[in-house]
């Protein structure tokens, strides 16, 4: 689903990767430039060893691009480098050198590793379970060093600001918007520090057809990170008959929104996302699903991997920890208090890994978290008295009576092996054992008796247990409608109308859609599965999965296409015929829209969003007239609206009345913060010329809330950052 993954020359000295990954030849050996999700499995794909030297992008800074924040664009973080540094360390017995721009993006990358390697550091952190710190030191005990390994034992990690790009024959400095590597005095080679490609996966799982059942299961990945022709841990569980267009995700594996549109999914079809721990291959995708989606997360988690998590994502980020945690809503799932959510009883226990790990029962399904389960060594760890006889009767009864029971394994000292007395074991506890996590899909001989009760989780691979429930094509053309921001604002008998009247029609992959230039038919379409890419000018400019609006445009307008649509394996689309689709139009007012939209794409940090979004939002904008000296807001005032400035200048000043700041670029949101919170005003706001602004009630930034988090992170960065600018 990637361009190819063979390497393209650039120059003599540099060659690309897709996703913005370079590799420099220098005398000092390679240097990879930026270090996106999944690096390894793209060098391991293109046969070139990991280098040791990784160097890392400058950070974006927060409210300059929707989605983006310090190591992170467009929720995938280009500091991904947990992989390499095990590949080097583990594999080639190396350290790797880590090379960021500045000190304090080397002090932040170290937080991410040390918390993801070691977990947390502090004994405070793991609260009224302190055993869970004594229990990973015991599954992560490295040999060689006598303990756990530590993040300063795998990597250097230094800084272009404290020297760290001399690397003896070669030097390496940032200059503009670029990296420059020199040797003996010359340049040798140039890398843009812009990240301009869309970021895809090397694979996606397989669409096949999905029945549901009481209880389905279906895997986006079941292999690790080191795999890649596999997908790692995550899936997606459909518990129950009342919620049957929702699913419950476990795990995020990278660039996960565009494998759950391969699987005719988006953000708006996840009820939660449970999370087990913070090693990359099973948390890589929770910044995207979170900051990209259409749909407001749910996270269920535990307190002590919650409180890490926000450790490491403000670190990605380069935000306080209360900034990323009012990105999403936690729902703390904690051993012995169960979480229950539209008939679903979550419940949970710590797992035994090298870092705190849950593993999660629901509704028959258990998890068991990358869980080194080996009862056998339960016995030795208990007499060396890591574990108490009530902590190894709990690890070995917490799966017993599953209908399903999920269990990564992969080997080694932090995983659990796969040997007879493990099957024999763990098929005891379970109807049906599903083993993940591994690439290796083989069964020791002794065990084909057990084989009927065995399966390995596949990419695309379906678990089903139960009744089969009723399959309504026009429920699903309602539910891709829903998913579409724009159109569910729509009433749901509106909604169920339309997918009576619509059509679906189908494109095979790598077939056009809609070709730049083209006169419109009149025709509107949502994505209903599959992915289409979008090309403007040649370039490909994003990917859409399920619940994308296309051609609103055109078919109000009578406009030229803009874009050219194509498809990415099997597509179908939701169609709207001109009449039907003009009465919707009619109905959300979005000739009216038009125009603001049209004003919105040119707003830099706006630039980037589907045009159908764009309309979208021009929805929830009230245009106002504001005269000169016009007061909008006072010093300690409730705030009902938030505002983005169309044109003129508003000056804010302190409860004192002494000025503070005035913005004047238009397109600058500001007073969201309160509306949104419902918190005092904490500056006054009026216009110091006649101006226009737009207004945001609310109850539409609540709505913003839901469906665009990533426009709140930026209008929280803009504001917060006013803040600090202002004299205390």
């Amino acid at each position: 689903m990637s361009d190819s993954p063979a390497l393209i020359s650039l120059s003599k000295q540099v060659r690309a990767l897709p996703n913005n990954i370079y590799l420099v030849d220098t005398q000092a050996g390679e240097v990879l430039v930026n270090c996106p999700p999944e690096t390894l499995k793209y060098l391991i794909a293109a046969g070139v060893t990991p280098p040791a030297n990784v160097l890392l992008p400058p950070d974006v800074p927060a409210g300059q691009e929707l989605g983006s924040s310090g190591f992170v664009r467009r929720g995938i973080s280009y500091a991904s480098v947990e992989f390499l540094v095990y590949s080097n360390f583990f594999v080639k017995g190396r350290r790797a050198r880590l090379i960021t721009v500045t000190e304090d993006q080397a002090r932040r990358l170290r937080m991410i590793l040390t918390e993801t390697i070691s977990g947390p550091t502090d004994d405070a952190a793991y609260g009224p379970y302190g055993w869970v710190r004594r229990e990973c030191a015991a599954v992560g005990y490295y040999p060689p060093l006598g303990r756990s390994p530590r993040p300063e034992d795998m990597a250097d990690i230094v800084s272009l600001e404290a020297g760290g790009g001399d690397l003896g024959p070669t030097q390496i400095a940032l200059e503009g918007g670029e990296f420059v590597f020199s040797e003996g005095g010359e340049v040798t080679a140039r890398v843009s520090t812009e990240v301009s490609q869309v970021a895809m996966p090397l694979t996606v799982a397989p669409p096949r057809p999905l029945h549901r059942q009481e209880l389905t299961l279906q895997f986006i990945g079941g292999s690790d990170g080191f795999d890649p022709a596999g997908i790692t841990t995550c899936f997606l569980a459909y518990l129950g008959t009342s919620v049957q267009t929702q699913a419950t995700l476990f795990d995020a594996a990278a660039y996960v929104l565009v494998r759950l549109g391969n699987l005719g999914m988006s953000s708006h079809h996840i009820s939660e996302v449970v999370l087990s721990h913070l090693h990359e291959d099973h948390v890589a995708g929770l910044p995207e699903i979170i900051l990209m989606g259409s749909h407001r997360v749910r996270l269920l988690t535990s307190d002590i991997v919650y409180a890490s998590l926000l450790r490491i994502f403000g670190a990605m980020l380069a935000l306080p920890e209360d900034e990323v945690a009012a990105l999403f809503d936690y729902y703390p799932l904690n051993p012995g208090t169960p979480v229950e959510l539209e008939g679903r009883r979550f419940e949970a226990i710590y797992a035994i890994h090298s870092i705190p790990t849950i593993a999660v029962r629901v509704n028959g399904v258990c998890y068991s978290g990358d869980m080194r389960y080996d009862e056998d060594w339960f016995g030795e760890l208990e007499a060396r008295g890591v574990l108490s006889h009530q902590r190894r009767e709990e690890l070995m009864r917490f799966a017993e009576g599953a209908s399903v029971l999920v269990q990564d394994v992969g080997g080694g000292s932090i995983h659990s092996t796969i040997t007879p007395r493990l099957l024999q074991a763990l098929t005891a506890k379970s109807q049906r054992l599903v083993l993940a996590h591994t690439s290796k899909h083989m069964l020791p001989a002794e065990s084909d008796a057990l084989s009927g009760q065995i399966e390995f989780a596949e990419s695309g691979h379906v678990v089903a247990l139960g009744a089969i429930l009723p399959d309504d094509t026009r429920i699903e053309i309602a539910e891709t409608i829903a998913a579409c921001p724009l159109f569910a604002r729509l009433s749901v008998a509106r909604r169920l109308s339309l997918a009576i009247q619509a059509e679906v029609v189908e494109w095979q992959d790598g077939e056009t859609i809609i070709h730049e230039g083209d006169a419109s038919d009149g025709h509107a379409y949502i994505v209903h599965s599959g992915l289409v890419g979008i090309w403007v000018g040649g370039a490909q400019v994003r990917v859409l999965g399920r619940g994308s609006s296309i051609g609103e445009r055109g078919a109000i307008l009578g406009d030229m296409r803009t874009s050219t649509l194509q498809a990415r394996g099997h597509v179908q689309l939701v169609r709207f015929p001109p009449e039907l689709f003009q009465s919707m139009a009619e109905q959300l007012g979005l000739a009216d829209a038009f125009a603001r939209a049209d004003w919105l794409g040119q707003v830099p940090v706006l630039r980037d969003l589907p045009w159908a979004s764009l309309l979208d939002l021009a929805l929830d904008f009230l245009p106002r007239q504001v005269a000169a000296g016009e007061v909008l807001f006072r010093y300690g005032d409730p705030g009902y609206e938030g505002y983005l400035l169309f044109s003129g200048a508003i000056m804010f000043s302190d409860a004192g009345g002494g000025l503070l700041d005035t913005l004047s670029d238009p397109g600058q949101f500001f007073g969201g913060r309160s509306a949104l919170y419902g918190t005092p005003r904490s500056a006054s706001a009026r216009a110091s010329v006649a101006s226009e602004i737009w207004e945001l009630s609310a109850p539409s930034i609540q709505r913003l809330n839901l469906l665009y988090p990533n426009l709140l992170l930026h209008m929280r960065a803009i504001e917060a950052g006013l803040q600090r600018s202002r004299p205390r």
